[in-house]
């Protein structure tokens, strides 16, 4: 296809923002080798952004941030601060797109974001729902990866400046005791 057949393409598509190169094939009817030649030509001359290895950003709907963290590590979803700050429990605002996965650790610097994925092992892979292809972790979840991981990496000088910073009375107490005894993920109860 030539530039302003693409064009079309995805100005017919425009409620989609995010098309996996298995999506071009079956709406295009196209080889998979031939597509994957021109939309790196496109990509190359800016006609379109390419997201993660395999996804396409639609330039007349780009995806959201939160869009582009789903498919670049996957399975993975928002957690500890980046969720925290977004259920208003976290005061400072974040910039950097905090996610767990069961995936190894990476972090993407990508023009519009910095994404930060966290390794956990599959059994505390949960608490989190997914809004419009979006998964994101519950208050109390997003609090409990936020002392799982953190607490690993910082000193409890660090950790407790961060925890001034939360605003913890809009945790749910029972469900985040629920949540620590079925990870087995404990956390002090004297910050309570």
């Amino acid at each position: 296809m030539k530039v302003n057949e693409w064009l079309e393409f995805f100005r017919r598509h425009i409620d989609k923002t995010l098309f996996s190169i298995h999506d071009i094939v079956q709406l295009t009817g196209e080889d998979k080798d031939s597509l994957t030649v021109q939309l790196y030509r496109l990509v190359a001359s800016d006609v379109i952004l390419r997201e993660a290895r395999g996804w396409y950003a639609n330039p007349f709907n780009p995806p959201s941030s939160e869009e582009v963290a789903m498919v670049l590590r996957y399975p993975s979803y928002l957690s500890m601060e980046y969720a925290l700050s977004r259920h208003g429990i976290f005061s400072q605002r974040v910039h950097t797109l905090t996610l767990i996965t069961t995936k190894l650790p990476y972090i993407y610097e990508r023009d519009r974001a910095t994404y930060e994925y966290h390794q956990v092992k599959r059994s505390l892979f949960w608490g989190f729902d997914n809004i419009y292809g979006i998964r994101f972790a519950s208050r109390e979840k997003a609090f409990l990866d936020f002392i799982y991981i953190r607490g690993r990496e910082l000193d409890q000088e660090r950790l407790s400046s961060l925890l001034d910073d939360m605003y913890l009375e809009e945790l749910d107490m029972d469900r985040l005791k629920e949540y620590s005894h079925k990870s087995g993920v404990s956390f002090p109860v004297s910050l309570f």
